[in-house]
């Protein structure tokens, strides 16, 4: 097995369980809160079908008589709790991206995940004592998760040839996309049999026996690698020389150039669009089916991943093209990036308008909130890989 395709299947499984203890508590937060603290005894879309449409199977499809949660949290307390994890996340960034030139991704990526697994080990602890500590324990996580990203930058640059680098974002970054589509249903399926909690401890020990192959398999260059073959290792260091990569770590960081970079800026503001919309399906799309639409807790887990799902092939789908488009030399690779650009953020823009307009029809909702997610996909071709192509070293 050629040593980068061992590293992409090892950070795929990384990026399973960075997301498995990053979105849980989407799903999980609906089993813990008590819903009629919060909102009406049933949902919107519920008592709309029960009312004007009184058949069995819509009344079926529907359910309230679930058990409801411990926590007697109001909207505005869920909302910060949800949104600790990206107050810490937004802090460490710019850092963790530094930490990962300077001193190597597998303590980094590495470090975080295990720092994830074990913030989600004590979520239940947490969020029982009150609901403020469980607010700090989620910002502590995002602070240490908040390097993820930057980090696999960081090893990109030093293990995989440019040519290369779209499909491995697709296929690996985004296993970010898959490990949603099944983290939901699978907390989901765990909180219907064992409670709330058992979902938190779950997902938070799988992170923890990541990290034992992690740290015993992973090296952060090719030439540190000791089993790599002599062809791959030239094959790799030859393809970075010829793109202007530089494999030390000693590189000085050229700050004003970065600041004063229209390049840098267009990635920063389509980066800051794209993360907003994804981060309100991630945090509060089980929310909606439950409190809106009406699916019980398990219904809920599968609807809400399968959007996720949709992403992941629709990543694969687009960076493909936009390989084979840029190699028989249709596009330029600066064409190719804003194509797909527009295409995944333009995308899932036209299809909220249209969710926003579907009422209580739920067919509608799904289909557009799936269409939304596999055009966001195409970020694989465009954002997240035009990093890369503007500053390798960097």
């Amino acid at each position: 097995m050629p040593a980068r395709l061992a590293l992409a299947v090892m950070a795929w499984f990384g990026f399973i369980n960075l997301y498995m203890v990053r979105i849980n508590l989407s799903v999980i937060i609906v089993a813990m809160v008590r819903r009629n603290t919060t909102s009406a005894t049933a949902p919107p879309c519920l008592s709309n079908n029960n009312s004007t449409q009184g058949s069995s199977g819509e009344q079926e499809r529907f359910s309230t008589d679930e058990q409801e949660g411990e926590m007697d949290w109001d909207e505005t307390i869920q909302g910060l709790i949800l949104a600790g994890f990206f107050y810490g996340y937004v802090v460490s960034q710019i850092p963790g991206g530094r930490m990962a030139e300077l001193y190597g991704t597998r303590w980094v990526f590495g470090g975080c995940i295990l720092a994830g697994g074990i913030c989600a080990l004590l979520s239940p602890v947490a969020a029982r004592a009150h609901y403020g500590a469980f607010i700090a324990l989620r910002i502590v996580q995002g602070i240490f998760q908040g390097v993820s990203w930057p980090a696999m930058h960081s090893c990109i640059s030093h293990w995989i040839p440019p040519l290369e680098r779209p499909r491995f974002i697709a296929v690996v970054y985004f296993a970010a996309a898959l490990s949603t589509s099944f983290t939901l249903p699978l907390c989901g399926v765990i909180i219907a049999s064992h409670g709330w909690a058992a979902a938190f401890y779950v997902t938070g020990a799988l992170s923890l026996v990541w990290c034992t192959f992690w740290f015993a398999f992973m090296h952060d260059s090719p030439r540190q690698h000791p089993r790599i073959t002599p062809e791959e290792l030239k094959y790799i260091e030859e393809t970075l020389q010829r793109s202007g990569t530089n494999t030390s770590r000693s590189v000085k960081l050229p700050l004003k150039s970065i600041l004063r970079s229209m390049p840098v800026w267009a990635i920063i503001v389509a980066s800051a669009g794209n993360t907003w919309g994804l981060t309100v399906f991630l945090a509060k799309l089980p929310t909606y089916m439950k409190n809106i639409l009406g699916f019980t807790i398990t219904e809920n887990g599968f609807l809400s991943a399968l959007p996720f799902l949709l992403r992941y092939m629709g990543a694969i789908i687009w960076s493909s093209l936009g390989d084979w488009l840029t190699k028989r030399g249709f596009l330029s690779i600066c064409a190719s990036r804003r194509i797909f650009s527009a295409i995944a953020l333009w995308g899932p823009a036209v299809m909220v308008l249209g969710v926003a307009h579907s009422g209580c029809n739920w067919q509608a909702t799904v289909i557009l909130i799936c269409l939304a997610l596999f055009c966001n996909g195409a970020v694989t071709a465009s954002i997240i890989v035009n990093h890369t192509d503007i500053a390798p070293n960097f």
